[in-house]
């Protein structure tokens, strides 16, 4: 089966056409994502608004301020902001799986993106800066995972799993206290908690773009180290890695690049799963394509499930992060089955 996916794919190997090609299928989406919502706008009006906006030309009579308004300051910031999420969730989760050399290391499942929540919750209720509190989570939920699971030879799957586990029950659980003890605010944390891009803004994306551009060239500069961390410790020490060092700057950047897209858009869970395992899968496990290729992934996955988030209910929508959910539990369920298959060869 995976020789025929491969095959299939041998048309794209081509990098440079292949970028050519998720870019187009990112554009695609975009254009689809555009046109969903409760406002029923077409696509040759919402070109028409977009270039009226370009060039300052006079826009055509039957087009509504609303409608405007839905499209330049609704719509387009919510798709910039699922391009930026999904691009930063995917990778992320490419660099997590490099670092506990596991293919179900994830943000989500080990419990970082809980600790970002709790800590953005807080900020939330205190007023405070919620990425710098959301940070802190993460980097607290970073210490506990690496403390429980262990960090030398590679990672049992079980032990990862179970120590994910724990740091998931005990964050959602404080979580869960903070919106029992805020009922003024309790449907407005609910609802970003499930993950939701309902709040995007053009300050939310230039922040976020702000976060992700110099994120991403630091993993783009770290890739031979991400390769060679997936030899095991004992072989990047031989080859002179400073694993440990490595290991911290990259957690470190990622617990910044995961912090400030669930402090902007809530927990949305399994995209950092799926999507480098399916980079890996058809296009091998060299980050030097792994890394561009889950980040368009990635796009296209977010703009997807954010186009059925809206689609599904035609009077509103659903959490984005249920849509996730729904897509990646059974892939995960997948991935434990295939590991317990292997174990019992």
């Amino acid at each position: 089966m995976l020789m025929k996916i491969k095959e299939k794919f041998q048309i794209v190997r081509n990098i440079r056409f292949l970028y050519f090609l998720l870019t187009l299928l990112v554009i695609i989406f975009d254009i689809i994502s555009v046109t969903i919502g409760v406002a029923d706008i077409t696509v040759a009006d919402t070109f028409q608004i977009i270039w009226s906006q370009i060039t300052r030309h006079e826009i055509a009579t039957h087009i509504t301020k609303g409608q405007q308004t839905i499209i330049l300051n609704i719509r387009i910031p919510r798709i910039l902001m699922a391009i930026l999420t999904g691009m930063n969730l995917a990778v992320t989760g490419a660099v997590y799986q490099s670092i506990f050399r596991n293919d179900m290391a994830d943000p989500y499942i080990l419990g970082i993106s809980s600790g970002a929540s709790l800590g953005a919750a807080i900020g939330f209720m205190t007023s405070g800066f919620s990425p710098i509190y959301a940070f802190v989570g993460a980097l607290v939920a970073n210490v506990l995972v690496i403390g429980l699971s262990g960090m030398r030879g590679k990672v049992s799957t079980i032990r990862l799993l179970l120590s994910g586990l724990a740091i998931n029950y005990f964050f959602s659980a404080l979580l869960a206290l903070i919106k029992i003890s805020s009922q003024d605010k309790l449907l407005t944390i609910f609802t970003w908690g499930m993950g939701s891009l309902g709040a995007a803004s053009y300050e939310r994306v230039i922040i976020l773009t702000a976060i992700t551009v110099p994120t991403f060239i630091i993993f783009l500069i770290l890739r031979k180290e991400l390769n060679i961390l997936l030899m095991g410790e004992d072989a990047a020490r031989s080859l002179g890695l400073d694993v440990g060092c490595i290991r911290k700057i990259l957690l470190g950047v990622s617990s910044i690049l995961i912090a400030t897209t669930v402090a902007f858009t809530g927990t949305i869970g399994f995209v950092g799963l799926i999507i480098p395992h399916v980079a890996k899968l058809i296009f091998g496990s060299n980050y030097r394509k792994t890394l561009p290729i889950s980040a368009f992934l990635g796009m296209i996955f977010l703009l997807l499930c954010d186009n059925l988030s809206r689609a599904l209910i035609p009077s509103g929508e659903i959490p984005i992060g249920i849509i996730t959910a729904l897509l990646g539990a059974p892939y995960f369920m997948y991935l434990i089955y295939r590991q317990r298959k292997r174990e019992q060869r």
